[in-house]
């Protein structure tokens, strides 16, 4: 479904005319929940970046992060940290520079450390933001693949803009179900083949690490 015939769809079903307007603000807000919600294989990007200060700007779409590793000189994988554990990482090791081995994110940002010494590659792998429909991105991996699910979730925030009550339930019924619908399909599609092995988990329950800083 195209992003023109996805705004006639949702017209039709709500049988008005006068919301050309609105209907963009309920298609943003579809997207806006499914960037909170939805975590899929369609959504996973790669992007390589120079890191030779203390802070690197995240690309535009970023969402949240998978790996962050350097690939030049020595491949080596970043461990993510809290804030407040790279300030006592830096203490302990008098603020030094050197290759980084750790991360933390802050604001739009990552944060290395120890502070890069010279410039390295890194590649960050990541969650990236369903790109938007609008006239000129007229579709995407969610709209072509996953059309039910942009109708009923923007015909649920339509139901709530014109206080419809009756109608909320339903519309948000449906949505959920094309939604988990579709993270069964994604989840299928990623893991549905191949040998199975362990692997590290990259969201949900933090798994407890200990570092030892210093010397």
């Amino acid at each position: 479904m195209t992003y023109s015939e996805l705004k006639t769809a949702i017209a039709n079903y709500l049988n008005r005319s006068d919301l050309t307007s609105d209907i963009d603000t309920f298609i943003d807000n579809v997207e806006a929940e499914l960037n909170r919600r939805l975590r899929t294989k369609d959504m996973i990007k790669r992007a390589t970046a120079t890191a030779d200060a203390q802070y690197l700007a995240v690309p535009s779409d970023w969402l949240e992060a998978i790996n962050v590793e350097i690939t030049s000189n020595d491949f080596s994988p970043l461990f993510q940290q809290s804030i407040e554990s790279l300030d006592v990482y830096r203490k302990a090791n008098n603020n030094s520079t050197g290759q980084p081995v750790y991360y933390a994110m802050v604001d739009d940002t990552i944060e290395l450390a120890p502070t890069p010494d010279v410039s390295y590659t890194l590649q960050l792998t990541y969650y990236a933001k369903i790109s938007a429909l609008s006239d000129s991105n007229t579709s995407n991996f969610v709209s072509v693949s996953h059309p039910d699910v942009y109708l009923y979730g923007a015909l649920k925030h339509a139901s709530i803009y014109l206080m419809e009550d009756e109608r909320i339930p339903m519309f948000t019924q449906q949505f959920e179900k094309a939604l988990e619908e579709m993270r069964l399909e994604q989840e299928k599609s990623a893991f549905g083949k191949g040998s199975l092995m362990m692997r590290r988990k990259t969201y949900g329950k933090r798994q407890k690490r200990n570092y030892y800083y210093g010397n």
